[in-house]
């Protein structure tokens, strides 16, 4: 018998992610006040925090945040019941957007982008696809 059931390690990978997501959210915070340097983000090519760059940060925090939720319900973390279509659709359009975003930091000319947001999309990476792949236990229909 495994250690954990599907549905116990769909939530443990919720749970990384959200955790992951809401990092994100605060660093993008921090940007937008311009306690980080803005060449840590946006391809390290911005050497001026504009009012367009700390707007940016705004939108990318709420687009986190919907993220987080979307990937908390797919992975049971809110409610019990099984995820909607919709949700399971967005999940994996979640994954392949975290999947280009990880590509981007990794390939970004800025230092700070490969090392602090390369390695946590990464991770954010391996969650979601994980989050979006298994079936938990009890459930019917492809993941």
């Amino acid at each position: 018998m495994a250690a954990f059931s599907n549905n116990s390690l769909e939530r443990i990978l919720g749970y990384i992610a959200v955790v992951l997501f809401g990092v994100v959210m605060v660093l993008q915070l921090l940007l937008a006040a311009g306690i980080l340097p803005v060449s840590m983000a946006w391809g390290g090519r911005q050497t001026e925090l504009t009012l367009a760059l700390r707007w940016s940060s705004i939108g990318a925090v709420v687009l986190l945040g919907a993220f987080a939720f979307v990937i908390a319900r797919r992975s049971n973390i809110l409610w019990e019941s099984p995820p909607s279509l919709l949700i399971k659709v967005l999940s994996w359009m979640i994954t392949l957007y975290i999947g280009l975003n990880t590509l981007g930091n990794f390939s970004s000319p800025s230092p700070g982008e490969k090392m602090l947001f390369g390695p946590i999309n990464l991770v954010l990476l391996v969650a979601c696809l994980g989050v979006s792949i298994i079936k938990p236990t009890g459930q019917s229909g492809e993941g």
